[in-house]
């Protein structure tokens, strides 16, 4: 049995992020049922952190250097169920920081991994980026929807065996091959790659507005609940909740002709306008109705910058160096800054979450500054 790169790169998406859907919206009531304090959670969450910024950033190119990328997407999802299964046996906070540890140097690797195969693969037109990318938003709303359900159910100590479950499948799915299997025959050029794109003064312009525009996400990702909470029903919440992955989806599967005739300059600025009118209608919602229309906007604050940055990559960044390229968008623009603004944001939050939102809103703006630096013309490296 084979599938075709589209397929495969789909199913990849989808079976990721149901995985990381588990780990990035529920993890932290999991560690709360382990009888961990606050403190304790936030230093294993740290941990992993910054675990996750240097394997993205060092570990993943240093890899697609020594082996190509369809090798690595067959071995990495099963040193991940490897790094996962011991959470199920965590006693103390100890052994949790270990787990963390060990678990955020392997697991983050996926996620440059997934998208440098599948710009890779669009570079030789195997696959639309967008609508292939839309198969992990939706794997992203199954798998909160599917985990929220067995919490309910079951209790929160499931989360474990289901993060290793899911961890699971996405590797033994993983084991089927794609039939242009030689196309992804690629090996990436290590650290010499990040001299090249340092050099290259439109793609620093691309990932700082990247970084600017992710982190502004801020205040969003770490009390975006609460302010939910605060404007509207506790049963509502969820609902409102899930619209932002809806949107996403939404986008992602119809980008394939919309975005492809802008420039990279229009794609951005549309990334940083949404993302600020989506956190002043944040600080400023009183109603159900403009924290839904915020929610929305998720798709303009999240899903177009990151369809430009890939875009980008996808055309002007030389396939050797791509694997390079996709570390340091997954470590800075969806890691570093997003961490260095929520400290911003934790000064502010007690005075006041409108203030806190409004400075992610000029933050999101800020990033246009950069626009000047980027090229305005589409331009595919032969």
């Amino acid at each position: 049995m084979t599938l075709s790169v589209r397929a495969w790169v789909s199913v990849r998406f989808l079976t990721f992020f149901i995985s990381w859907s588990i780990f990035q919206s529920y993890w932290g009531l999991w560690l709360a049922s382990r009888g961990l304090s606050v403190s304790e959670i936030s230093a294993a969450v740290a941990c992993s952190l910054i675990a996750r910024a240097v394997t993205v950033a060092v570990l993943y190119p240093a890899l697609n250097r020594r082996a190509t990328l369809l090798r690595l997407s067959r071995i990495v999802p099963w040193l991940i169920v490897a790094a996962a299964v011991p959470y199920l046996f965590v006693v103390g906070f100890p052994m949790l920081v270990v787990v963390s540890i060990a678990f955020g140097l392997i697991y983050p690797i996926m996620l440059p991994l997934n998208e440098t195969v599948a710009t890779v693969a669009a570079r030789q037109r195997l696959l639309p980026y967008g609508p292939t990318r839309s198969l992990g938003s939706a794997g992203f709303l199954l798998g909160t929807l599917g985990a929220g359900w067995l919490t309910s159910t079951l209790g929160v100590q499931v989360l474990a065996a289901t993060l290793v479950s899911a961890c699971l499948l996405m590797a033994v799915i993983g084991l089927v091959p794609p039939r242009e299997a030689e196309t992804l025959a690629i090996r990436g050029s290590g650290a010499h790659g990040f001299a090249i794109l340092a050099r290259d003064r439109a793609f620093c312009a691309c990932l700082a507005i990247a970084m600017l525009v992710q982190g502004s996400h801020a205040a969003y990702y770490s009390f975006g609940a609460i302010r939910a909470g605060e404007i509207s029903s506790p049963d509502a919440v969820p609902f409102l909740l899930v619209l932002a992955p809806l949107s996403e989806f939404a986008l992602f599967s119809l980008a394939r002709q919309r975005f492809e005739r802008l420039s990279y300059r229009t794609v951005f600025a549309l990334g940083a306008i949404s993302a600020a009118l989506r956190w002043t209608l944040l600080a400023f919602a009183e109603d159900w109705g403009l924290l839904a229309l915020s929610q929305l906007l998720h798709a303009g604050s999240y899903a177009i910058t990151h369809l430009a940055f890939t875009l980008y990559v996808r055309d002007r960044v030389d396939l050797d160096i791509q694997a390079a390229a996709q570390g340091l968008y997954a470590s800075l623009a969806m890691g570093v800054s997003t961490a260095a603004l929520t400290v911003v944001v934790g000064l502010q939050i007690g005075a006041s979450f409108s203030a806190a939102l409004l400075t992610m809103a000029a933050t999101a703006l800020a990033s246009l500054l950069f626009l000047p630096v980027i090229h305005t013309h589409r331009k595919v490296i032969a």
